[in-house]
């Protein structure tokens, strides 16, 4: 589901993507409730990002609206000061498979893909800086949307105004290797979890809730070959979370079996965390 940049370097069209939509912040960012983070809405398509070139950082509500028939998520990449988009297509283009991307790019999270025609909204913080939107996600053929120009740059720059309040929060999962340790227990019903990550290397939470007599297992083997309807729904959750961050992910659960996986490349290996056990089945009543 998720690909490591370091498959990214034959990527041909990476640097010549992004760009062309002019910067709406009327529709692109709105200001909610009074101290409440601004909103900006992300509109994913087959295979191409909706999105203002430039917004305000600080705590901010990313709401991704995916209006493609494919699954998207949004994984936000920041370049350290002094690096550009254009660097970004320049260092992936060539690098060699397998290896590491280079220091200066860093995993920010973003939302995890909700069902087409379904939205989910994270509140994160967002640094001054140059970013990349991108969509690693490999539905219905195994190639990663970004190679389908399912990428584009965003610029962060810093916020004025009355600092946002975090979101009021009734459940806490923390992200390690290779667990999520959720308190209180799920349960069925609008919730507001509070997200930490204090694992030494990025996670996600893709959530997906199980069809009737399926498990995990099922969903595992599925995402092998995209063959045949899936074995559940996804619901949405979090993208690639660095090490120490937080962020805020609204939820609406109904009864059943739910299962969370990361589909994240491991540091150690290489190999992507569901292969170390990183799945999780969560009963909802």
């Amino acid at each position: 589901m998720r690909f490591p940049l370091a498959l990214l370097a034959s990527l041909s069209t990476l640097a010549a993507c992004g760009g062309q939509a002019e910067s709406d912040p009327a529709a692109g960012e709105s200001a909610s409730a009074a101290a409440a983070p601004p909103v900006v809405t992300i509109i994913a398509r087959d295979f191409a990002y909706e999105a203002p070139d430039t917004i305000a950082g600080g705590l901010v509500t990313l709401r991704l609206v995916n209006e493609g028939p494919d699954l998207h998520h949004v994984q936000l990449v920041r370049f350290d000061d002094g690096k550009t988009y254009a660097d970004f297509g320049t260092a992936m283009q060539s690098m060699q498979p397998g290896a590491p991307p280079p220091a200066w790019i860093h995993d920010v999270a973003g939302p995890n893909s909700p069902v087409p025609g379904g939205q989910q909204e994270l509140t994160q913080e967002l640094l001054p800086g140059n970013y990349a939107i991108v969509c690693f996600i490999d539905t219905p053929d195994h190639v990663p949307h970004v190679a389908k120009g399912m990428v584009r740059p965003l610029t962060v720059v810093a916020a004025s105004g009355p600092v946002p309040a975090a979101p009021a929060t009734d459940v806490t999962i923390t992200m390690s290797d290779y667990d999520w340790t959720i308190t209180p227990a799920l349960t069925s019903g609008k919730h507001v979890i509070k997200l930490l990550n204090t694992a030494a290397q990025s996670h996600e939470m893709f959530i997906a809730r199980l069809d009737s007599g399926k498990t995990a297992a099922d969903l595992m083997q599925w995402a092998e070959t995209y063959k045949g309807p899936p074995p559940g729904t996804p619901i949405g959750g979090i993208s690639g979370m660095p090490q120490g961050a937080t962020a805020y992910l609204p939820v609406d659960l109904s009864p059943g079996e739910y299962v969370l996986l990361c589909f994240l490349p491991d540091a150690g290996d290489g190999k992507p965390h569901v292969a170390h056990g990183m799945v999780k089945t969560v009963t909802i009543s």
